[in-house]
């Protein structure tokens, strides 16, 4: 069974819109907070993305891992 991350590259391989996450840290802190999620130092927050364009979801999290965030993307926004 793949885990987390390869089910999340499955998922959009073929979207335009692409996964991106990064961990919290000062220079991210206002982007979060003005999404109204609660921000926490360190924690991985992750969204879809079309790189070039202002189109992107809300960002998802905090998380502990990777894997969760992966988890939840194709959650909220894999094709069933």
């Amino acid at each position: 069974m793949p885990d987390a991350i390869e089910r999340m590259r499955e998922a959009f391989a073929d979207s335009f819109m692409k996964p991106e996450a990064f961990r919290c840290d000062a220079d991210t802190e206002s982007m979060l907070l003005e999404s109204g999620l609660d921000v926490e130092h360190g924690a991985i927050y992750a969204r879809l993305s079309a790189s070039g364009f202002l189109d992107c979801t809300d960002w998802s999290g905090p998380f502990d891992s990777l894997d969760a965030a992966a988890d939840e993307l194709v959650r909220l926004y894999a094709d069933d």
